[in-house]
Parts: structure tokens; C-alpha cells; sequence
């Protein structure tokens, strides 16, 4: 997988330094995390928003589709 870069704000950079660990490994490992305490699906997820925002509830019928395929590309 190609690296990935991200800016950071000044004030950031002590704190990033302070945890003794690559940067990288430390947000990998944050990432999982919060996908295994995650008790719904990325399409699931992407389902409710579409639930909440749209007007009266209605929710287009190929929204879970869209949701499902959107969940099998992401890349993690």
C-alpha cells in the first residue's frame, strides 16, 4: 500500500512525538480499534445517516447497495 501523507497543526507535534511509537502504527492501530468496537456496518452506518438527513425518513431504495459497494472498496 503507498504511504499516505497528512498535515498537522504545530501544536500537534509534541503530542505525536510524546507517544514514543511511529506515528503511522498509532493511528493503524486506533483505526482498528474503532472498527472492532464498530457494532454496525460502513453500510449500516451509511444507512441511518441517509435515514436522519433525508426529508419524512425516506431513504432511496439502492441506498443499502450504494452503502455495500462503498464498504467493499474502501480501503481498510
Amino acid at each position: 500500500m503507498p504511504n499516505k501523507t497528512i498535515s498537522v497543526p504545530d501544536d500537534v507535534v509534541p503530542i505525536i512525538e510524546s507517544l514514543h511509537v511511529p506515528f503511522s502504527r498509532w493511528v493503524t492501530d486506533q483505526l482498528r480499534r474503532h472498527a472492532a468496537k464498530s457494532t454496525m456496518s460502513f453500510a449500516d452506518q451509511l444507512i441511518a445517516d441517509a435515514a436522519l438527513a433525508a426529508p419524512e425518513g425516506l431513504v432511496p431504495p439502492d441506498a443499502f447497495e450504494v452503502g455495500e459497494r462503498m464498504e467493499r472498496s474502501a480501503p481498510w
